[in-house]
């Protein structure tokens, strides 16, 4: 770990003022990285000594080639988010903003001298199969068939292609990732507080969640070790939705008072985008263990307790 003492190491983010990009950036910078980092906001780019921004369109395969000058390693967070009704026009931009980065920066490593070791690529769980039963580990290959699987598919086989180049790719499927800033665990806070939480369905789905800080660790693990291939980002305990509310609800010190909601009515009110809410994927952490990775926020108690027993009322 000590050779980026040397020469200081350089990655290149793509979704970098995202909300786990954000993070993600932090962190490295906080290590002595140097980033840089692509944007489609022409008032988002910034430059100082260790942190460049360049201007990008994937749509348009348009992308500054200076952002790759001295790059070794590059980490792929670009897309539009799936927390939104997934209707047909938000549907197709949530898979051409992935396909459509990865495949700018496939043409821009093919036609240009660089430097880059290795490209990291978010994915995520919900390419595994709903099954309330079976521990799921990166060995399966028979995916889901709905929408998020079909998009995860997609997105993973175009990031794949750039070992065509020469280049190692590393696959990171993102669990629920935890923050108290954005994502799903804000509106389960605000739900409970305001006493209107609720378990989904049956309430025994799986819920594979990861505490954001341990999400930018396991990439920086992907950057910092050999690692490559596909890895689950999924804390080693996932939790039913009963259990993952109930824990929440204790961390909070309210009650859960109202009964479960059918899926039928969740079906109703959130379309096809209620798969979020009620799938269930069980999804093993055991290979990032075995490769020596250590949780910071293994337990989803003390996961919630980071982020909010400070902010109890005592």
């Amino acid at each position: 770990m000590d050779h980026k003492s040397e020469t200081l190491m350089k990655v290149l983010i793509t979704g970098a003022t995202g909300f786990i990009g954000t993070s993600l950036t932090n962190f490295l910078l906080d290590n002595g990285l140097e980033i840089n980092y692509l944007t489609t906001s022409k008032a988002k780019i910034e430059s100082t000594v260790n942190y460049k921004g360049f201007y990008w369109n994937p749509e348009k395969n348009e992308i500054d080639s200076k952002c790759i000058e001295g790059v070794d390693y590059i980490v792929n967070l670009s897309g539009k988010s799936i927390g939104c009704r997934w209707n047909s026009k938000n549907k197709k931009e949530i898979l051409e903003s992935r396909i459509n980065s990865s495949k700018a920066l496939y043409k821009l490593l093919e036609t240009n001298n660089h430097s880059v070791k290795k490209v990291i690529s978010a994915s995520a769980v919900g390419i595994y199969k709903n099954d309330v039963r079976k521990l799921q580990s990166e060995a399966e290959t028979n995916f889901n068939s709905n929408f998020l699987g079909t998009v995860c598919k997609q997105w993973e086989a175009e990031n794949e292609k750039f070992k065509s180049l020469g280049i190692e790719t590393l696959i990171v499927r993102f669990g629920l990732v935890l923050s108290d800033k954005e994502g799903a665990l804000p509106k389960f806070t605000k739900a409970i507080k305001n006493y209107v939480g609720s378990t989904f369905g049956t309430g025994d789905q799986w819920y594979s969640w990861i505490h954001i800080h341990d999400l930018v660790r396991i990439i920086d693990f992907g950057v910092k070790t050999e690692t490559t291939g596909v890895i689950n980002a999924v804390s080693p305990y996932p939790k039913t939705q009963k259990d993952f509310l109930a824990t929440l609800s204790r961390t909070l010190e309210r009650k859960i008072l109202l009964p479960a909601i059918p899926s039928s009515l969740l079906k109703m009110v959130y379309g096809e985008m209620h798969h979020l809410l009620t799938d269930s994927q069980k999804i093993s952490a055991n290979k990032l263990l075995n490769l020596g990775f250590e949780f910071k926020y293994p337990l989803l108690k003390d996961a919630l307790r980071n982020f909010y027993s400070q902010n109890q009322k005592v």
